[in-house]
């Protein structure tokens, strides 16, 4: 006869776009758990965290949007500045994703990929 397990606990870290996200769930039943239940936990946060990075894209793409409109664009970097203001730790899902499309975007128009290329320096 194996081991009983009576606890288990379960962590999916998925990162996607230098974001990370996460989710944990710990389970526990006297009578003992089977690696079965264990797997069906694991599966059900990585639909957690699927549904995540999901949300992210679609805040990112708003955020995309707002950029491209000035006074929008303007209010997007207002939010920025306060959510920077904030620990990491508690930054959610759509401010996760307003950061990262006000960086890129910043990002885009700072650095010339040709002019690298044409001077050689690559």
């Amino acid at each position: 006869m194996g081991t009983k397990i009576t606890t288990a606990s379960v962590k999916v870290m998925q990162s996607y776009n230098y974001c990370h996200f996460e989710a944990s769930m710990s389970l526990e039943n006297s009578d003992g758990l089977e690696t079965i239940d264990i797997d069906s936990a694991r599966k059900y946060c990585q639909r957690l965290t699927d549904k995540a990075v999901k949300q992210y894209q679609i805040a990112k793409a708003v955020a995309n949007k707002q950029i491209n409109n000035n006074s929008e664009r303007a209010q997007l970097e207002r939010e920025v500045a306060l959510i920077k203001n904030q620990p990491k730790e508690t930054w959610g899902v759509a401010d996760k994703a307003k950061v990262k499309a006000l960086e890129d975007h910043d990002w885009d128009l700072r650095y010339d990929y040709q002019d690298d290329w044409e001077d050689g320096n690559y």
